[in-house]
């Protein structure tokens, strides 16, 4: 059997009945410290076919536990990071790299949070909080990025059934692929809108 199949076993037998409340948990632990590769999206996948008429409910659920998650993330760094250099030295050394990426930067976190692993999503989450990203843009980015993804999961689940998990893990490389060619693409028309030839 495969590891996708031993964790959705797995997932059956400890975490499903835990229902909705279990999968925001597992949400917000796996944007937070904890990471459980794949298993937010196919719990959520799971509970849409289960009952098929709650997947709005089981999107909104597993988009607001990443972006909580992911948000104490965010605040862990910038309040350790404060610690540790002092807030003034802090601003003056970040001040100028955030304003480049200001920008681009909810761009940016919207994709990385509408990929699937292997994606660096983490790697985003900590970028943004040493360069001081401002929050709220931090926190829409990844609330349309997820938004998207677990609604296309749940369309996937709704429509497929448990074959959508196999769907979702052929598609995963190419997904990954697809967003770093789209945010490179993103990034250099932006480059390109400000300073024009």
């Amino acid at each position: 059997m495969s590891w996708l199949g031993k964790l959705a076993d797995w997932m059956q037998q400890v975490l499903l009945p835990m229902g909705i409340w279990g999968l925001g948990l597992a949400a917000v632990l796996d944007s937070w410290f904890l990471p459980f590769p794949s298993g937010v999206d196919l719990w959520m996948i799971t509970l849409c076919v289960q009952d098929p008429t709650q997947a709005p409910l089981f999107v909104l659920t597993a988009t607001l536990g990443s972006v909580a998650g992911a948000s104490l993330l965010y605040i862990m760094v910038r309040k350790g990071e404060e610690a540790f250099l002092g807030k003034q030295a802090a601003a003056e050394k970040l001040a100028r790299v955030r304003h480049k990426i200001e920008r681009s930067g909810t761009w940016a976190l919207a994709i990385a949070a509408l990929l699937p692993p292997p994606a660096p999503f983490k790697l985003f989450i900590l970028t943004a909080a040493v360069l001081r990203f401002p929050w709220s843009r931090f926190a829409l980015g990844l609330l349309a990025g997820r938004v998207i993804r677990y609604s296309l999961e749940a369309f996937l689940a709704v429509h497929y059934g448990r074959q959508a998990w196999q769907l979702l893990l052929r598609a995963g490389p190419w997904a990954v692929g697809a967003g770093v060619l789209a945010t490179a693409l993103v990034l250099v028309a932006l480059k390109l809108r400000r300073h024009p030839a």
